[in-house]
């Protein structure tokens, strides 16, 4: 059995990775984490999918008493009174800061020492932050791997299987999502949504032109001159348009279903060295992001990649 750390713990998403790993108590685990969360496992004490091989044994946190609530509620073993400590005890990392401009520091205390990491959505708070942190990847012989759970929805894996089979290449893409915070959170969902169902093709030319609070309407222009349109607004369901060369199919994308297989994803990076999401895709998530914060603040002037 590997060891690993849940690290930067602020939301729902730990009590889901460390629930899906470690399996939980459950009054702790419905005491503790979001109610959103609570029908996604038994009502009863469980025990996690992957007993023989990973758990989570160390937690560390910005505000130890969050990390408290998740140790209790999936098991953890202890709670350590340092990223450090985290880093030197574990074999690997999950890095959960819901705040983008820490993924940098809790991610290269494990990477430095060579050890994986999964960094939740967004990668990082900068394009030079990422291109950091893909470097210490790189340079420790270990894997940095990062995504939207999103990608691994199953209605999604199935518009891709049909675009590939039926629709063709897509010529325009339409993606509907919430805002809850601000760009890099919530509307990276959309961005990842995008990427997928265009095979992680490279971006020309990004525009916000989107109002108000937690409004962001995103255009996106691809270098081989299809074109994306992002909607996140505070609220929006997910929904995906796909026009291709052979057709147009409009698909739904949920949430609950997608977190176990990309956790199972993200756990097999972590032997084979490969990261989820290769490298490049994964820096045009964060160059978008970016581009759409410049835009947006120049009132939706276009913003080309090549200046991010």
């Amino acid at each position: 059995m590997k060891e690993l750390a849940l690290i930067g713990l602020n939301n729902s998403h730990p009590f889901l990775f460390g629930g899906l790993v470690n399996g939980g108590k459950r009054e702790k685990f419905a005491a503790n984490s979001p109610g959103w969360t609570h029908s996604l496992f038994p009502d009863h004490d469980w025990e996690g999918a992957y007993i023989d091989k990973w758990r989570f044994t160390r937690a560390w946190a910005r505000d130890p008493r969050f990390a408290r609530a998740v140790a209790e509620a999936v098991l953890v073993d202890k709670v350590c009174d340092t990223l450090e400590e985290a880093a030197e005890s574990t074999e690997g990392a999950f890095v959960c800061d819901m705040w983008g401009e820490y993924h940098r520091e809790q991610t290269l205390a494990f990477l430095e020492r060579g050890k994986p990491v999964f960094v939740d959505k967004p990668l990082a708070e900068s394009v030079a932050d990422a291109e950091v942190m893909i470097c210490a990847a790189k340079d420790n012989g270990t894997t940095l791997s990062t995504c939207s759970s999103l990608r691994f929805d199953p209605d999604l894996r199935k518009l891709k299987r049909k675009i590939e089979k039926e629709l063709g290449k897509p010529s325009i893409v339409t993606v509907c999502c919430p805002c809850y915070q601000d760009l890099a959170r919530y509307s990276v969902h959309g961005i990842e949504i995008l990427m997928e169902v265009t095979g992680g093709a490279a971006v020309g030319r990004v525009r916000n032109i989107g109002t108000g609070t937690r409004r962001h309407l995103i255009l996106v222009e691809f270098v081989d001159g299809s074109c994306g349109v992002i909607h996140s607004w505070e609220n929006h369901a997910y929904s995906v348009t796909v026009t291709g060369e052979n057709g147009q199919e409009l698909g739904k994308v949920g949430v609950i279903d997608s977190f176990k297989p990309m956790v199972e994803a993200v756990l097999d990076s972590f032997v084979t060295n490969l990261p989820v999401v290769n490298y490049d895709e994964a820096l045009e998530v964060v160059k978008v992001i970016e581009a759409g914060v410049r835009s947006r603040a120049a009132d939706g002037a276009p913003v080309d990649l090549a200046s991010c």
